[in-house]
């Protein structure tokens, strides 16, 4: 009788007999079988992984929304940062006893594009809080979705880059969304459209959206002037560099301009540590699911983001999401998805 050698003989085959296993090393043939399987559903976790990660995000703006009112605008933007700040270590000093590895030396670019992904970072947080005194959570969160939009038509305008047919009607589909989304709430006229292209609103979306997309490329290139191979030790090392120069930059700024809100972050230090966790978890999420699968796929995986804001908006806040905002946000998704996939 034939023995079982083949890894791919035993992972497909159904009809093992017990002459064929007697005949073969039982020990090293289940190691096989569970090596193939692992790999197999090592293959399939970065989509776990997205998911958690959007699901982790949504949390984290859920939280500081809901501190809004406690904090203000600032507070409220500066939880995600400050209660980060011993997650983010913990995680990454953890992880380099893990691997017995000390911090690399970091060239000055490293340095240089950490703090321009600290700084924009910022910025796009702002932005997302106080537009959630404007819109919807749901829409809020639409809104800054349009990163990967604007990333898009600069490389068309600034780059030069010839986007594809597929590329040019998904960003074509996403200005729509994000005009009937602006309108949502508005009569349909041309002084409207006007009036809410040009609104604070939409400023404060589409800019949170660009400060976005500006932080993630600036991340990518601070991590790749790291000099080690460990991806993970990288993006850990990034991460944690950054909210430190976040909690102490923009601290320093609150203690001298909002030092109300400064304290009150403080003293609602309950309910404030969540947003610190779930936004650790978060970055690790995203960061580990990029460094198993290419980033675009992962990106349009996450964009389940916008779904789970709908339900917290509705089931949670108790916010109500019309017809035309359900419509836009179902097709950003889809352009953004598209622009992903060209």
């Amino acid at each position: 009788m034939r023995c079982l050698n083949n890894v791919e003989d035993i992972y497909i085959s159904h009809n093992l007999n017990a002459g064929a296993i007697q005949n073969c090393k039982i020990i090293d043939l289940n190691a096989m079988i569970f090596a193939k399987i692992l790999y197999n559903q090592i293959m399939e976790l970065w989509v776990l992984l997205a998911i958690l990660a959007a699901a982790t995000q949504a949390l984290r703006t859920a939280v500081q929304k809901k501190m809004t009112p406690q904090l203000g605008s600032y507070g409220a933007s500066y939880i995600r940062f400050s209660y980060s700040f011993p997650f983010a270590w913990a995680i990454v000093l953890g992880y380099m006893m893990l691997v017995n590895v000390g911090i690399p030396s970091l060239p000055p670019m490293f340095w240089f594009w950490i703090n321009i992904a600290a700084i924009t970072q910022i910025a796009f947080t702002i932005l997302l809080i106080m537009l959630f005194s404007h819109r919807s959570f749901a829409a809020a969160v639409a809104f800054s979705k349009t990163e990967v939009l604007q990333a898009a038509l600069f490389e068309a305008l600034i780059l030069g880059v010839v986007a594809s047919l597929q590329t040019a009607f998904a960003i074509a589909l996403g200005v729509v969304a994000t005009i009937m989304l602006s309108l949502a709430k508005s009569s349909v006229t041309s002084h409207s459209i006007m009036r809410t292209i040009f609104s604070k609103q939409t400023g404060f979306g589409l800019g949170a959206g660009a400060f976005l997309g500006f932080c993630t490329v600036a991340y990518g290139a601070a991590i790749k002037h790291i000099p080690t191979d460990d991806v993970m030790l990288n993006a850990g090392l990034a991460a944690a560099i950054a909210v430190t120069i976040q909690t102490v930059g923009f601290g320093a700024w609150m203690y001298a301009a909002k030092r109300h809100e400064l304290i009150a972050s403080f003293v609602y230090w309950r309910e404030s540590t969540m947003a610190g966790l779930w936004g650790t978890l978060c970055s690790l999420f995203w960061f580990a699911a990029f460094a198993m699968h290419a980033v675009a796929p992962v990106r349009a995986v996450g964009q389940i983001e916008l779904l789970m804001s709908i339900g917290f908006s509705y089931f949670y806040f108790k916010e109500k999401i019309s017809l035309t905002e359900l419509i836009a946000m179902a097709l950003l998704a889809l352009s953004i998805i598209l622009v992903l996939l060209a």
